[in-house]
């Protein structure tokens, strides 16, 4: 029972407990190893689908901080899950990649969004992260699956992602060329 837990552990979030139902949650670590924020994501089709429940509100809601290496190349994806299967992995819960921890480490670092061409508001964040000069993967046509989790329950290998990844991550005006094809919006 995911609202109970919440209100009673962490913080009174939810004055009405209908439609409680059970959630995975996904902790959120600082450096430090200290809890900051934490994640339900829901089993079937409850909605919202994901609640991401800050305990400390100065902190960014960004997951896998506790185990980044900042001197090797860091993925960043959309959501906890996905950044499970990559090395070196973190999220931002969400498709924001528009923070100040996040533009730090920019430089040694690549966007990777889901695979969603057709999706208004995906296709808008990368542009958006295009502009910023990020490097950021663009899917080919041969990836059907909408994420990295969707990737590996296909059968997909962690090693055959990466190296996906890596040869489809682009930036600057290549970055740019390469969106007016991949776009479909």
């Amino acid at each position: 029972k995911f609202y109970k837990y919440i209100n009673e552990n962490v913080v009174f979030k939810f004055p009405n407990l209908d439609g409680d139902h059970p959630r995975l949650v996904i902790p959120f670590f600082k450096p430090t190893g200290k809890c900051f924020a934490m994640q339900g994501r829901a089993f079937g089709k409850e909605i919202p689908k994901y609640y991401t429940i800050k305990i400390d509100e100065t902190e960014e809601k960004i997951f896998g901080l506790d185990r980044v290496d900042y001197s090797k190349p860091i993925f960043i994806t959309e959501g906890p899950i996905d950044s499970l299967f990559l090395p070196n992995a973190i999220a931002v819960s969400g498709s924001s990649f528009d923070s100040p921890t996040i533009k730090q480490i920019m430089e040694n670092a690549v966007v990777i969004s889901d695979n969603e061409p057709r999706h208004k508001d995906i296709t808008k964040i990368i542009k958006k992260n295009i502009a910023l000069g990020y490097k950021v993967v663009l899917w080919p046509d041969t990836v059907k699956e909408k994420d990295i989790n969707e990737m590996i329950l296909s059968g997909k290998t962690t090693e055959e992602i990466v190296e996906i990844i890596n040869e489809n991550t682009y930036s600057g005006i290549e970055a740019e060329l390469r969106f007016a094809t991949w776009s479909k919006v």
